[in-house]
């Protein structure tokens, strides 16, 4: 920094507030901004970030660890994230959980030895002692997704049971009278609540599903054992004239068991999924969906991440944000004929 500010006759002050993003807070000029950053790029300097943490005890990274990332839903969301974290002169380092605790411990025990700045974090099922230590040591963090049962934290989730309910009632108000529901099997908070939303639906318009009619699946099965599950379930429960998948992978998956099972949509049975997917608004007939406001989600948890950081994570009351879903009604799911 001593070097670029002799080069270019301005302070060392100047210099460090635009090396460390600071410019605009400061009254920086965009030329002089411009000025620093060509100089530094001329002339090869990288800023030293451990030096930097060590100096004003930031680093200016941010972990994400969600369920996985190559999931159209995550991955939408850690687009969003990243380039707001971006605006505000942090970077993202990026983990899978592929919903297994080990890994998720494994990820925040590592980053919390990199010195990072904040977590945002899909927690695992049994993550409860980590989530408690990182609120103990008092690093900030916010949950998405899903919640830990027995402990206050920021979280920014879903209304997920009001989405199922409205999306099993959707079905129900079109005619459909046996309506099945298959899930995953590992007792998530969202599923939970979306399984809940779905039977709560169902009781209310005194309709009461057969335990055979809902079908769980374990994250960890792979898609092929996942399609020949739903074409068991399939053969099963002949009755069926609609199904509710309660996430947007299961719902391709289910598309193919249907399609192998030579089961028209809407014609035979009729179709709809928790979370949307490009494949859904493409597909014929297209999907209709409860989506999750995914902008929404992001920007909810980045903003209430950074403002953890700046308070030093002390924030008095931990925050709740709850948003909620969009129902999109599309041509598999249309009232059913009478014939």
């Amino acid at each position: 920094m001593q070097d670029i500010a002799r080069e270019l006759n301005i302070s060392i002050t100047t210099v460090s507030f635009v090396v460390n993003g600071k410019n605009k807070e400061k009254g920086i000029s965009a030329e002089t901004t411009k000025r620093v950053n060509d100089l530094i790029k001329k002339r090869g300097f990288n800023p030293n970030a451990s030096a930097r943490a060590l100096r004003t005890g930031k680093s200016h990274t941010i972990v994400l660890i969600v369920e996985d990332i190559s999931n159209s839903f995550f991955g939408s969301i850690a687009k969003y994230i990243e380039a707001e974290a971006h605006k505000n002169g942090y970077k993202i380092f990026y983990g899978s959980t592929d919903n297994k605790n080990s890994i998720a411990e494994s990820l925040i025990s590592n980053m919390k030895n990199s010195a990072v700045d904040g977590f945002i974090i899909t927690p695992t099922k049994n993550l409860l002692e980590e989530i408690t230590q990182l609120k103990k040591e008092n690093i900030p963090f916010v949950l998405i997704d899903r919640t830990i049962p027995g402990i206050e934290v920021n979280t920014v989730t879903l209304d997920n049971y009001s989405g199922a309910y409205n999306l099993t009632r959707h079905l129900a108000d079109n005619g459909y009278q046996h309506i099945g529901f298959i899930t995953l099997s590992e007792g998530m908070s969202q599923m939970e609540d979306r399984k809940r939303g779905y039977l709560e639906a169902l009781n209310k318009n005194k309709q009461h599903p057969l335990e055979s009619s809902l079908l769980e699946v374990s994250f960890q099965d792979t898609d092929v054992n996942v399609i020949e599950s739903i074409q068991q379930y399939l053969k099963k429960n002949k009755k069926l004239d609609a199904l509710f998948f309660a996430t947007n992978y299961l719902g391709i998956n289910g598309l193919e068991a249907l399609q192998k099972s030579k089961i028209n949509i809407p014609g035979d049975i009729a179709v709809v999924s928790f979370d949307d997917n490009t494949l859904f608004r493409l597909t014929t007939p297209s999907i209709t969906v409860a989506a999750q406001p995914v902008e929404e989600i992001a920007s909810s948890s980045i903003d209430l991440l950074l403002k953890s950081i700046k308070k030093k994570g002390k924030v008095p009351q931990p925050v709740g944000v709850v948003l909620q879903p969009t129902i999109i009604i599309r041509n598999s799911s249309p009232k059913k004929s009478s014939h």
